[in-house]
């Protein structure tokens, strides 16, 4: 009878060795395809260059999600307005993505824009939206950072291990999007049949009564304390919204410009391409509308530092 055989400490170190190996280049090759994997982390992966191209003169950026980078014409933009303007715009994204990823691209920066137009709707800028945190820890919060949202969002031990994963390793913070690109290659339009149930099933989500603004808060007090000034979009959709009460004092206590894009002249239910977003016929209406509205503000502004 053969004795049974007993593996050695160095026999483990070798097929440990062999997992990490193999575990290490699912992960280069996990980072390798993220920015392909949509135009979202593309854009996203631009973001260090696009804030690099900011001017030294006077300028702005356009920050928000889909809702801009769906509805708004940068390059009729950038003509039309005196302003010089960057975008960025990646989707999915509310104001606890916004807050982090100011600190985490603009901070290091070396010119930071003078303005910051935010687009939003109503849930963007409310604290009731959930924490998306697997893309939140990965691609808008730094690893410092990280305490910080623990503390203020409350996480508990789970989710403050996955945030720390999903920072560190794309196999995690860009998991969902690798596994409905490995399966949208074998099935035709899954993930637009995805997308669709998943709008069809779960609606956009309602603020509840009692609304609190504490990230908003947050996020304007870090961009006044490097002199920015905000200016708010409330964005247009196909039936009109309403903006909160205590928002609206908030907007006033601190002196934000607000562009109320809700109710544009001309834009109708048929601009929007999905009942959502601005198609092609709104976006340009919004363009044009936001150049002419940040033109006048800056002119208006200009003649009141002349006058005497």
């Amino acid at each position: 009878m053969t004795p049974p055989s007993v593996t050695n400490f160095r026999q483990e170190l070798k097929v440990l060795a062999v997992l990490a190996l193999f575990l290490l280049g699912l992960e280069l090759f996990a980072r390798s395809i993220s920015p392909h994997l949509d135009r979202d982390r593309n854009h996203i992966k631009q973001f260090d260059n696009i804030i690099a191209s900011l001017p030294e003169k006077e300028s702005g950026v356009i920050l928000g999600n889909s809702l801009l980078m769906d509805g708004l014409d940068l390059e009729l933009l950038q003509s039309k307005s005196v302003l010089p303007l960057i975008r960025i715009t990646p989707v999915s994204t509310a104001i606890l993505d916004w807050e982090h990823l100011y600190e985490r691209y603009f901070h290091p920066a070396r010119k930071k824009p003078d303005h910051l137009f935010l687009g939003f709707v109503a849930h963007h800028v409310n604290d009731s939206e959930p924490v998306k945190l697997r893309r939140l820890a990965r691609h808008f919060a730094t690893l410092e950072s990280l305490p910080t949202l623990w503390k203020n969002e409350g996480l508990n031990f789970h989710q403050r291990t996955q945030s720390i994963l999903a920072h560190s390793t794309a196999l995690i913070g860009d998991q969902p999007a690798h596994r409905e690109r490995i399966l949208d290659y074998f099935i035709d339009w899954y993930r637009l049949g995805l997308r669709t149930n998943k709008d069809f099933i779960t609606p956009e989500p309602s603020p509840p009564s009692d609304q609190s603004f504490q990230r908003f808060s947050r996020f304007i007090e870090d961009c006044q304390r490097d002199g920015i000034q905000v200016w708010l979009m409330p964005m247009p959709q196909p039936e009109m919204w309403e903006l909160d009460p205590k928002f609206i004092k908030l907007i006033d206590r601190e002196n934000l410009i607000l562009l109320d894009a809700r109710n544009i002249a001309g834009i109708t239910p048929a601009d929007f391409s999905d009942g959502y977003h601005l198609g092609e016929t709104g976006a340009e209406k919004f363009t044009l509308w936001l150049a002419s509205k940040i033109n006048q503000k800056l002119l208006e502004k200009n003649e009141s530092h002349q006058a005497p």
